[in-house]
């Protein structure tokens, strides 16, 4: 038996698809565009760390793409800045982390970008960040290029919304 897909218009972030069962599984119908978040936050390779971090928690996001003359050309993670600072305690640290947030975003930033067609499945994406050991991919849609990110928690939610009850997926979010 085949489930129709519904459009990425059909579904609103509180509408997730509850299972289906059919021959691809109960995830198969549930694109990466039902997940994804825009628009993208993205920030110059020359700009601080601690702008990076201030934009990060200013947009509330965990990942910022570099554009560079137009292009994405990077991708920082919240965790590519923290990997940055010291560990150490007391007054050390404090002038160690000052130095460090004064570092490039370039610096730290990822260039292998690993991305996925905004018509893939979660279950391609899921396969792609453990394949790739990423925490986000950006999405992208042909000759508009890129146009969301999703992240491992968006498809966490996205899975748990597939197998469990719609009363459970609520309750579990």
């Amino acid at each position: 038996m085949s489930v129709p897909r519904p459009s990425a218009e059909e579904l609103t972030e509180d509408e997730i698809p509850v299972s289906a069962m059919h021959e691809g599984g109960p995830s198969a119908r549930v694109t990466v565009a039902a997940l994804m978040s825009g628009p993208l936050i993205t920030i110059a390779p020359d700009a601080e760390l601690w702008q990076a971090r201030a934009m990060m928690q200013s947009h509330g996001v965990h990942h910022l793409l570099l554009r560079d003359r137009g292009k994405i050309v990077g991708i920082v993670s919240d965790r590519d800045i923290a990997h940055r600072l010291s560990h150490a305690r007391g007054d050390v640290a404090s002038r160690h982390e000052e130095e460090a947030m004064h570092r490039r975003v370039f610096q730290v930033a990822s260039y292998d970008i690993a991305s996925i067609d905004v018509g893939a499945t979660i279950e391609d994406a899921a396969a792609l960040i453990l394949e790739r050991s990423v925490s986000a991919l950006p999405v992208t849609d042909g000759a508009r290029g890129y146009v969301g990110i999703v992240t491992t928690r968006d498809l966490l939610r996205g899975l748990l919304a597939c197998v469990l009850p719609a009363s459970e997926t609520t309750s579990a979010a």
